[in-house]
Order: C-alpha cells, then structure tokens, then sequence
C-alpha cells in the first residue's frame, strides 16, 4: 500500500473527507475503517488513532454536514439582520443550494437508514433541536421571528414552518436526485420561487 504522509490533524479531517464518499457509495453494511485506510493511502491501523471504530466515523461524518448546513443558513440569517422575511426566504434559497452541492450529506442526512444504526445519545440527528448549532434549531428560530414579525400575514407558526420546510426540502430532494432535469440555472427558478409572497403562505 502507498504511503502518505499527514500532518497533524490532517489525517483525521481526510478519514472524513473520504469516509463520506465511501458512506455514499457502500452503505452502512459495506462501508468499514479498512476501506477507508485504503482510501487515504494509510495503514489499516492509523484510523484507530482517531476513530475506534466505523459508527464513531460515521457520527463524526454527519457532525461535519450538520456543522456546515448549520454555517449556510447562519450566513443566510446575516445577509438580513434586521428583516425577519427577507432572513426566512434568503435560508429557503441556502438550505436548498447546499444540498444541491453537496447531494452526498442530503443522501446521509435524510435518506438513508445509517441514523438508525448509531447510539440516539451519540448522533447528531437525535440530538434535541434545542442545542445551540443545530442547523434545524437555526431554521425553526428564523421561522419564529418572521411569524412573530408578521403575525398577520403569514399562516401559523407550526403551519409555517412545515409549509416552508416541506417547500425547500422537496425541491432540493427532487433537484439534487434529478428528478427534474434542472442545469445550472436551478438557482434562478429557485430564486423565484423562494422570493415570492407565497413562500411565507400568503
């Protein structure tokens, strides 16, 4: 086997890097450290020195997409600060952008059956939606402040919320597995959609 050599700290970020593709492409059953020492050009060992074992890779994996979802729709929040609305549609366009790009966490994070085979106390995606950087926490606040900011023209807050996520998630599924043969310029039809009035449920 190849070597290759890391520098410190390097190593683990690339048993991530690659344990996704790997995630993505063999499952939870034929996914395992070997495969993905084998990846990065290591030894069959060196991804014990970070992971004891593939579920502990796996929960790192998925901390990693929330952590960067979360970071999308933050920024998303920022572009607005003082416009609750402008805030909730400019997440809309994030939330949908980032899992066009990165098909291989929304395949992860939605659509495979990996979080059922992790401890609930450990992954990610179990976690109470009360933690402070959870990407879903990020969007339920924003839904929150646009509803309590317009009262009187959007539906209810719990209504709102699931017409809005439902919205932005669908589109992204249906995109990002090419359901609907949208090129480059999925983000002008998305722009629309997710800019007009009837996004917030007028």
């Amino acid at each position: 086997m190849a070597s290759q050599s890391y520098h410190h700290g390097d190593l683990k970020a690339e048993l991530i890097r690659m344990g996704l593709k790997l995630l993505d492409q063999e499952g939870y059953e034929g996914f395992s450290l070997r495969k993905v020492a084998k990846a990065c050009h290591v030894s069959q060992t060196a991804p014990y020195r970070h992971f004891k074992d593939k579920d502990e890779l796996i929960t790192a994996i998925a901390g990693e997409a929330m952590r960067e979802f979360d970071q999308s729709l933050k920024q998303a929040v920022e572009k607005f600060p003082d416009n609750p609305k402008k805030q909730l549609q400019e997440m809309g366009i994030a939330y949908i952008d980032f899992f066009v790009k990165n098909p291989e966490y929304l395949r992860l994070l939605f659509l495979s059956d990996i979080r059922h085979k992790i401890n609930s106390d450990h992954y990610c995606l179990q976690e109470s939606h009360s933690g402070s950087g959870h990407p879903f926490q990020t969007f339920f606040n924003a839904v929150e402040r646009c509803h309590k900011a317009f009262p009187r023209e959007t539906m209810g807050q719990k209504e709102l919320m699931l017409y809005c996520w439902g919205l932005v998630h669908g589109i992204s599924v249906l995109i990002a597995n090419k359901d609907i043969p949208y090129g480059e310029d999925y983000a002008e039809v998305v722009g629309r959609i997710i800019s007009s009035e009837k996004f917030l449920g007028n």
